[in-house]
């Protein structure tokens, strides 16, 4: 039976972290490429925890990572993979148990993750593991040209919005849409007459919406739907990731954004003590 070493994340540098995801998705459902710069961006605003992260390696190859985001006593799991030779093999049942007790002993009451619908093998070992879905998700598009109209959004304070929205929403939406991501994302909010906000994700070049909310005294007058026609107006080919739960499909679709292809589970978990296994993990804090 194969013995993998777990080695904390801490102990390597950005750059080869940023390698050794890129290595572990390949001939992945979705392809993975990230620059060290988009890894260290993306991870940060999602609430990296470099400690609690992990690396799994077979002898000096790395085999399979874990990236962990931490806000308090809940933790996500940012992403997962592993090296193609060791799939299929039932090894990711066996590092997801033993880095969801490593969390546990770490205090993390709730996990979260994303995985996408149609990797069906994925689906099914998250719910061994005790996750339930908690929201489906979908991406957007909008076919809107560009409009030599004025524009009717206003800029608007980042971190203002944030609290604002955060003490409204409370965590019930998704952790990638949760405010606490872009408060340290690089972005720009936009209003609406001061009721209707959107923030902008400007990791690239082209703009990614991020987040839209609108203040609980102004819902039920169509501010949201003016609002993405606005952006859509204002940015040609807007688009989200795939991260909007799909209640809000239909509010997409009459402010003109297709659903995209691609879909997504939300699952979460609440880690519990198992009993140990004959199989063991060895955990490294430290590379000789």
């Amino acid at each position: 039976c194969m013995e993998l070493t777990a080695v904390s994340a801490t102990q390597f540098s950005v750059a080869q972290l940023t390698t050794i995801l890129c290595d572990c998705f390949e001939d992945y459902l979705v392809p993975v490429t990230l620059s060290v710069e988009v890894f260290v961006q993306r991870f940060s605003a999602e609430g990296l925890s470099l400690l609690d992260s992990c690396v799994w390696l077979d002898g000096d190859v790395p085999a399979a990572m874990a990236v962990v985001a931490r806000r308090g006593d809940e933790a996500r799991l940012a992403a997962f993979a592993m090296r193609p030779a060791y799939r299929g093999k039932g090894v990711g049942r066996r590092l997801m148990g033993s880095l969801l007790d490593a969390l546990r002993e770490q205090g993390v009451r709730r996990m979260w993750l994303e995985v996408i619908r149609d990797n069906h093998a994925a689906v099914a070992l998250y719910h061994s593991l005790g996750f339930e879905v908690r929201h489906g998700l979908c991406g957007y598009l909008s076919a809107q040209t560009a409009s030599e109209e004025s524009s009717v959004l206003q800029e608007y304070d980042v971190l203002a919005l944030t609290r604002r929205a955060g003490a409204e929403l409370n965590g019930q939406l998704p952790w990638l849409m949760d405010p606490l991501t872009f408060s340290t994302l690089p972005c720009r909010a936009l209003s609406l007459h001061q009721q209707a906000f959107a923030v902008l994700a400007t990791l690239s070049s082209r703009p990614q919406l991020q987040f839209l909310w609108v203040e609980p005294a102004a819902r039920g007058r169509g501010l949201g739907r003016e609002m993405l026609m606005a952006l859509a107006r204002q940015f040609p080919g807007l688009g989200t990731s795939v991260t909007i739960p799909e209640r809000f499909t239909p509010l997409f679709q009459t402010a003109g954004y297709t659903p995209g292809v691609l879909k997504q589970y939300e699952m979460s978990a609440t880690p519990r003590k198992r009993r140990r296994r004959s199989w063991k993990v060895k955990r490294m804090t430290a590379r000789k």
